[in-house]
């Protein structure tokens, strides 16, 4: 099993709100950090052009591959293709999809590989360092789960090594997978992102990835009819949900899999990865001491290398040059 890694960037941000420190120099410095001791193959997938003190950090930690501004969708969809159509990537291998705007714990990758190379979690074909799991939700305080779809249990944790999983019903675009379920599962990754111009429907993807609809009958209908019994979200929600209804309708049915086709999706309990977005920090770590960290490692690596007359190996010397430009 080899670990492949594909971290999606973007050349700009979002008008997401974020914690004190965060910047998508800091995060790359993270996820290096976590390449320490961990035997990947790295391919950065960019989107539009990164700042040169970014550029140096991934040429340094891998192979750079350039998109011309192709935007998200197509930037998340070229990446799946990247991983299932890439020679000697292999269907045992396991491919992690990263997005630019994740805080690594040191030990996140390395747990990552330990995991998909356990007997006791040899089931599970997706993995994921960053969503909910019982009794740790990532969820705003604004915010509320969605209920568990019929049938489905989180069961007991897994343990491997000292790091728990718990099995998981959804997370984000930042997650991983066995390349040969990846292959077979491209068709309901194209298929979540339908009848959208922006949208991915991770959760919708998650669920029905392990066998469950998104959407009960009422879900689907109640929109419609609801603004013809007063209510609901108005003329014009209705006239979208009507038109995204075969999309929904297509989903809920493609959940109906074969019991072969069902895959299992574990998560790290707690999460070794956050996102950097305020109110969704993942539970369990102090993340602003994280923070604090990766800037110390950064500037140790640009002191060590400063003091080299050669090249270093070694994810110290990933994080030199960035780490002297600060």
């Amino acid at each position: 099993m080899t670990l492949r890694v594909v971290y999606r960037s973007y050349g700009g941000d979002n008008r997401k709100g974020r914690p004190q420190g965060y910047s998508k120099l800091l995060c790359l410095q993270s996820f290096v950090r976590a390449l320490d001791g961990v035997d990947a193959d790295v391919v950065f997938l960019n989107d539009g052009p990164v700042p040169e003190e970014l550029l140096v950090l991934m040429r340094r930690a891998g192979r750079v591959q350039q998109l011309d501004g192709s935007g998200m969708r197509a930037s998340y969809w070229g990446a799946l293709q990247l991983a299932t159509r890439t020679p000697g990537w292999h269907d045992d291998d396991v491919v992690w999809f990263s997005e630019d705007d994740y805080l690594y714990r040191p030990d996140a990758l390395s747990s990552l590989a330990a995991a998909a190379q356990a007997p006791q979690t040899a089931s599970a074909d997706y993995f994921a360092l960053y969503g909910s799991t019982p009794g740790r939700s990532v969820l705003r305080s604004d915010e509320h789960e969605l209920p568990d779809p019929r049938g489905w249990s989180a069961g007991a944790p897994l343990r491997v090594g000292e790091q728990e999983w718990a099995r998981l019903r959804s997370t984000a675009s930042t997650f991983g997978a066995r390349v040969g379920a990846l292959r077979q599962d491209l068709g309901v990754f194209r298929l979540c992102m339908a009848g959208h111009r922006t949208m991915l429907r991770d959760h919708d993807t998650c669920l029905v990835l392990q066998g469950f609809s998104p959407y009960t009958a009422a879900d689907l209908l109640r929109p419609v009819v609801q603004p013809v019994l007063g209510g609901g979200r108005g003329l014009r929600g209705a006239v979208r949900h009507a038109l995204l209804l075969p999309f929904l309708a297509a989903t809920a049915l493609r959940s109906h899999r074969r019991p072969g086709r069902r895959r299992t999706f574990l998560a790290a309990a707690p999460n070794l990865a956050t996102h950097m977005e305020t109110g969704r920090l993942a539970p369990g770590t102090d993340w602003a001491r994280t923070v604090e960290e990766v800037r110390v490692w950064a500037a140790r690596s640009a002191a060590s290398d400063l003091d080299d007359d050669g090249p270093r190996g070694g994810a110290a010397a990933l994080g030199a040059r960035v780490g002297a430009a600060r």
